[in-house]
């Protein structure tokens, strides 16, 4: 299968949490319509540059070439009663606020080729996505190391900054970490590598 990336701009906006909220930690407990949970493992190959973005837009990119850089993840979710599994490769630049992010479908042979780079870059994470007044909150929850975020998407710059959490939301958020490095998942994936006993290789890595 071939076809083109997605390309554009990331706008987003991040929060540390205390805890989860109430409505996700009883695992039994359904979610509210429309909501998603989402098993998520993650690697990171080294950062790409701005090259590596040309290269990408400038060509159409088939899903089984493998990625040399940038990050790789895997998502497994369930859709009408089965388990579907995503193999996504993401290009992303910049920090804080605005990031640039271009996108594409890989497959599975293409992912796990990847993945043996990623030793010592990887982390793993379920994500809930719940939609609530026009917008999507994703709340993710790592073990290793163990905390919660909450992020959300907006179309620009103002109504980024204009968002207010949600009741259920704002009761757990502990503080805002949208330019703070220590929260990007890189970071994060950087960091459960250390904990686990993997090991980090020179350079940058993608931001998220």
């Amino acid at each position: 299968m071939t076809g083109p990336p997605s390309d554009g701009f990331e706008i987003e906006r991040k929060w540390l949490l205390h805890r989860l909220p109430a409505r996700l930690q009883d695992p039994s407990r359904p979610l509210v319509s429309g909501a998603e949970r989402w098993e998520i493992r993650q690697g990171y190959l080294p950062a790409p540059s701005e090259s590596d973005f040309v290269a990408m837009t400038g060509r159409v990119v088939r899903d089984a070439e493998v990625p040399a850089v940038g990050r790789i993840r895997e998502i497994r979710t369930m859709e009408g009663g089965r388990t579907v599994v995503r193999h996504v490769h993401t290009l992303k630049g910049g920090a804080g606020l605005i990031r640039r992010e271009i996108e594409r479908p890989i497959t599975a042979g293409a992912f796990e080729a990847a993945w043996a780079e990623t030793a010592g870059r990887r982390l793993e994470k379920v994500r809930w996505r719940i939609p609530e007044a026009g917008l999507l909150w994703e709340i993710d929850w790592f073990q290793t190391p163990a905390l919660a975020l909450a992020e959300v998407e907006a179309i620009d710059r103002e109504a980024a900054l204009a968002i207010q959490p949600p009741a259920w939301l704002a009761a757990c958020i502990d503080r805002e970490v949208t330019d703070d490095p220590e929260f990007t998942n890189a970071e994060l994936a950087f960091r459960s590598g250390r904990i686990g006993g993997g090991s980090s290789i020179g350079g940058g890595v993608d931001s998220e």
